[in-house]
């Protein structure tokens, strides 16, 4: 998860399943490949569940958590933070690095809903990546006259982490394959999720997707 790993990571806290079971992917790699399947590790984006207190702690004091517009937190990392984003790659990074792995696949790689992310981190970083500033946050982005602008930039906000692990991931282990569970309904999980997966296939930085096809 964005905040906890069942292996022993060296950028995210380990879990109570690592503390009592041992390393989970080192022994699903070896049953898996033993047995002629591929392991293709999932690895859930930005969501905080299940992440220790002091942890989840530490990410509010430093500002990292998502805001709805009505000031309340959620408690998701927010994509746009820069600490945020190499958390996110420095985790899926350090197990291609350590594991024999087949592929990688994103869950969550998205926003949680319309309703985040309003933070001051997040109109600071759309004002400058815009040239820019907004004068009615967040009203002017909801909407207002900048309303699909900011669609497009929460967008670059997940795709630019996809496109990064595309990128670096492949360098480490020739062959691995990238996925990602993903809304079913597009484009309008462009709008409500900040999820361009179209845009992801189109440019060759997943092999295959799994539309989420439960509700």
């Amino acid at each position: 998860w964005a905040g906890v790993a069942h292996y022993p990571s060296e950028v995210l806290p380990r879990s109570k399943t690592f503390d009592k079971y041992g390393d989970q992917i080192a022994q699903c790699v070896e049953a898996a490949h033993r047995n002629g399947l591929e392991v293709h590790a999932w690895k859930v984006n930005w969501n905080l569940s299940y992440a220790p207190q002091d942890f989840i702690i530490k990410m509010r004091r430093e500002g990292r958590i998502q805001v709805s517009s009505t000031g309340k937190l959620i408690y998701w990392l927010c994509p746009s933070h820069p600490d945020n984003f190499r958390l996110e790659l420095d985790s899926l990074l350090e197990i291609v690095r350590n594991y024999d792995l087949d592929g990688l696949h994103f869950d969550y790689i998205r926003y949680p809903g319309p309703e985040g992310c309003y933070c001051d981190g997040c109109r600071e970083r759309f004002s400058h990546d815009t040239g820019k500033a907004v004068n009615n946050w967040p009203s002017e982005v909801i909407t207002g006259p900048r309303r699909e602008e900011y669609i497009d930039w929460r967008c670059e906000q997940i795709t630019g982490l996809v496109r990064a692990v595309h990128e670096q991931a492949r360098k480490l282990r020739k062959g691995l394959k990238l996925s990602a569970a993903v809304f079913s309904n597009y484009p309008a999980c462009r709008e409500q999720v900040g999820q361009d997966w179209l845009a992801w296939a189109q440019a060759g930085y997943v092999d295959f997707l799994c539309p989420m096809n439960y509700t």
